[in-house]
């Protein structure tokens, strides 16, 4: 087999593993289990399609009082008819209609099931009033943020909660007067009724649950072009000199990220804005959500005493969420189990991007430092596992991150682009991209 070939076969062979399509399955008992089993997850890829999702959140000042929700689930479903199972860990809604009837439903074990007689082979809609559920929210008195991954959607706001099954999302939030917001949408109105605010945020491109996010709160603002690109951060630093002191690099770091992401993939940015948010004591570096990337403050904001190696580390943070607008946000996996993919190409790339931004360091020692010794530390052991675990339940999927996704998997990553090749490994990278965006366009990945 000849080398270019081959090499690009094994990179389009790995890509198609993350946005592959499972055939359907029948459901046994898989309704009655808590979460999202993949028996459900499969058989729900089959029947549904074209999915968005208007959304309303009542946010109020106070972290005391509950998050009121109102929201229409529109879709297309296919034949044979049979009953849609909704997932949804909160309390009973306060009010849900299909096709504008009304239903008297109850959330069981996790979920809503819809009876066939209330739906249509064809164009559906649901229409659902409900309380939020609190774990996808993580609130103060003046601020909140939302993190769905990998569960937290259906704990929070009734939805087809697996990674599949992407939908357009359009967001309206009611919030304080005096409270800013940001969501993956552009936003295209705001008006004022008293001591509120009604923000409506612009359809989103196709976006699985997991990576739906939206803040809101008193934020500081700032705003930067980038190389012909405009981004907004939106922090909330008391420390203006912390500010002023790390603002020109973070807004040129993600402004480099992009642009080396674009040449070596051949993809332009594929959604509408790019804005991030800093959050403190957010629980991750960072999180993807496109548009509106999410970070630690502690992973940006650095100190004046701050060492190479926290410089590197930030530049990594930031080229790691930038990645996976590309490996994760456009290109996703089917399931969690190909959860491994997604984070080792955003840390691939990353290393590839801060190489050449730090030429007095050794990569190729910091790489072997960095990924090494945790590698060896749990894979030498009884616990090992493979790289890819099966998933039944996507309620497991927190269990499947750990040394063998974040430190041994980069190293099989390095020897297959050993194998490859560098420039076989880019246009397998291109290639596959360029057909996933596709996809994603029509709301298939």
């Amino acid at each position: 087999m000849n080398l270019q070939f081959g090499g690009l076969a094994i990179l389009v062979t790995a890509f198609l593993s993350i946005c592959g399509f499972f055939a359907s399955a029948r459901l046994s008992s898989a309704e009655e289990e808590p979460g999202t089993s993949l028996a459900l997850a499969r058989l729900r890829s089959a029947q549904i399609s074209n999915l968005s999702y208007q959304t309303r959140f009542s946010i109020p000042r106070s972290s005391n009082e509950p998050i009121r929700g109102w929201e229409e689930i529109s879709f297309d479903l296919t034949g044979p008819l049979r009953p849609v199972i909704l997932d949804f860990q909160g309390e009973n809604p306060q009010s849900f209609s299909v096709n504008s009837r009304e239903l008297d439903v109850a959330v069981v074990q996790g979920h809503i099931e819809i009876a066939a007689v209330a739906l249509r082979t064809g164009h559906n809609s649901i229409q659902v009033s409900f309380v939020a559920g609190e774990p996808g929210f993580h609130r103060r008195d003046d601020f909140l943020y939302t993190l769905f991954v990998p569960d937290n959607a259906s704990k929070s706001f009734p939805c087809f909660d697996q990674p599949d099954l992407k939908a357009r999302f359009e967001l309206t939030l009611q919030i304080p007067s005096d409270w800013e917001a940001v969501s993956q949408g552009r936003l295209i109105s705001e008006s004022r009724d008293g001591d509120k605010k009604h923000l409506q945020f612009a359809l989103t491109q196709p976006t699985s649950t997991y990576l739906f996010a939206f803040a809101a709160g008193k934020f500081a603002t700032a705003a930067r072009t980038v190389d012909g690109r405009r981004m907004t951060m939106f922090h909330r630093e008391s420390d203006l000199m912390k500010v002023s002191r790390n603002i020109d690099a973070i807004f040129q770091l993600h402004g480099n990220a992009l642009n080396w992401m674009e040449s070596y993939t051949g993809i332009h940015y594929p959604y509408e804005k790019f804005d991030f948010v800093i959050l403190p004591a957010f629980p991750f570096s960072g999180m993807e959500h496109p548009g509106s990337i999410f970070y630690s403050d502690k992973s940006l904001f650095l100190d004046d005493s701050a060492t190479q190696s926290d410089f590197l580390a930030r530049a990594r943070t930031i080229s790691h969420e930038t990645a996976h607008i590309w490996f994760g946000d456009l290109v996703t996996m089917r399931w969690f189990d190909d959860v491994w993919l997604k984070e080792v190409f955003a840390n691939f790339m990353a290393d590839k991007i801060v190489g050449p931004q730090f030429p007095s360091i050794n990569h190729a020692l910091s790489f072997l430092l960095a990924h090494y010794p945790s590698a060896y530390a749990i894979d030498r052991t009884k616990g090992s596992n493979p790289i890819r675990q099966n998933l039944d339940n996507l309620g497991q999927a927190s269990e499947l991150y750990g040394d063998i996704i974040y430190h041994k998997a980069p190293i099989a990553m390095r020897q297959l682009e050993a194998i490859v090749g560098a420039e076989n490994s880019s246009r397998g990278c291109g290639s596959i991209s360029s057909l996933s965006s596709l996809r994603t366009l029509r709301g298939q990945i």
